[in-house]
């Protein structure tokens, strides 16, 4: 008898807890360093509104050509986001999903048009932290994108290692452009993009500004790693690399990971099956959520 109470107990226990759902808010404000209205989607866990404790925090970065929205309606953020919390699988954390711009590919474009980078860096996040009951420590904060976002997540967890505790990239767009031969024609889809980002290839093939701001030139410029001794003193964070085997950047994720390893960057490959879809990205938001909140509980 006591043995089907504690069943039963436990089973309504389970059912309650599916039952509660967080909370997804769009927010539009006036950025002054883009001057204009730009918005983003915050999801609060279940207990944000009973409660008056503060969260961790995970900035959420779509891909090319999406929006703010992509990670709420494709990526059923919520949905996932419930059912890790409700299991214990992860910590209960807020979301921010940005807006990302295509011809800035999360960074700061090399003619100033675009100053995305100066705006998550120096008006999203502060502005964020401060609206919202969110831990102002790098300890409980991580990012994490999929594809372009990828790109910006890694990005930003090597040049900002200060803020971010965890990167979970999915599918990244690791693209590594080298100069191009000799009546040799570039990817035009991508080209464009490139040209606004990091300006006009000039004599040595490469973009203006394109080894300044690639990830793989700033690791290849790195000493191999050493975590520090001094716990005040920040490392790099902690790395996720996460593509499917039939994705069409496959081997750009995968010449990342020898880069990476080459200098004894702290790196978990992950690869499964399918390509580059939301499916695979839905699966790997659950992966994301249980891997940095197991960096948030240590």
């Amino acid at each position: 008898m006591s043995k089907y109470l504690i069943s039963l107990t436990f089973t309504l226990i389970s059912l309650f807890s599916f039952g509660q759902t967080g909370n997804v808010l769009s927010i539009t404000n006036k950025s002054k360093v883009l001057n204009k209205d730009v918005s983003y989607s915050i999801y609060l866990p279940p207990s944000y509104e009973k409660s008056t404790r503060s969260y961790p925090v995970l900035y959420l970065f779509h891909g090319m050509w999406g929006d703010y929205t992509d990670w709420v309606n494709k990526g059923e953020v919520a949905t996932i986001a419930n059912k890790a919390f409700a299991t214990g699988e992860a910590p209960e954390m807020i979301i921010v999903m940005t807006e990302g711009f295509t011809d800035a590919f999360y960074q700061n474009n090399y003619d100033k048009s675009v100053m995305w980078e100066d705006y998550f860096i120096n008006e999203l996040m502060p502005d964020v932290e401060s609206n919202y009951r969110i831990y102002k420590n790098r300890n409980y904060r991580a990012i994490a994108g999929l594809s372009m976002g990828g790109y910006g997540s890694v990005y930003h967890a090597i040049k900002h290692k200060d803020l971010f505790s965890y990167c979970y990239a999915m599918s990244g767009a690791f693209l590594d452009i080298a100069p191009l031969k000799a009546g040799e024609k570039p990817n035009q889809m991508f080209e464009d993009v490139y040209i606004r980002l990091w300006g006009k290839r000039q004599a040595d093939g490469y973009h203006a500004t394109y080894k300044a701001n690639s990830i793989q030139e700033m690791i290849k410029a790195m000493d191999v790693y050493q975590a520090p001794q001094d716990w005040r003193v920040p490392g790099l964070p902690g790395f996720t690399i996460d593509c499917g085997d039939d994705d069409f950047l496959i081997q750009n994720n995968m010449d990342l990971i020898k880069i990476m390893k080459e200098k004894k960057i702290p790196v978990e490959f992950r690869v499964r099956d399918v390509g580059h879809t939301w499916s695979y990205w839905r699966e790997s938001l659950g992966l994301a959520l249980e891997a940095v909140g197991k960096k948030f509980r240590n």
